[in-house]
């Protein structure tokens, strides 16, 4: 089941060979580090470019979006197999 978040966060990356991958981020006063970036993909919001990542984090799957023109990024969603997230 998906929970909306819609909050920022903050997160670190690291760049190999041309690209750009989340390896931690902030969010609840709490450090969750990466295990696996699952999927990424580029969207448009006017001539913002969004980069989204879909991440595994302790067991759970996180979506992260980091706004190209802003420079901010952002939780989107939550994925939590089998119990109701909080």
């Amino acid at each position: 089941m998906y929970k909306e978040i819609d909050k920022p966060v903050k997160v670190g990356v690291k760049f190999s060979s041309g690209k750009v991958e989340p390896v931690w981020f902030f969010w609840r006063e709490r450090k969750h580090e990466v295990d696996e970036v699952n999927l990424y993909h580029r969207s448009f919001e006017g001539e913002a470019p969004l980069h989204h990542f879909s991440v595994t984090a302790g067991g759970n799957v996180f979506q992260l979006t980091f706004d190209g023109k802003k420079l901010k990024w952002k939780l989107d969603k939550l994925w939590v197999k089998g119990r109701q997230p909080r």
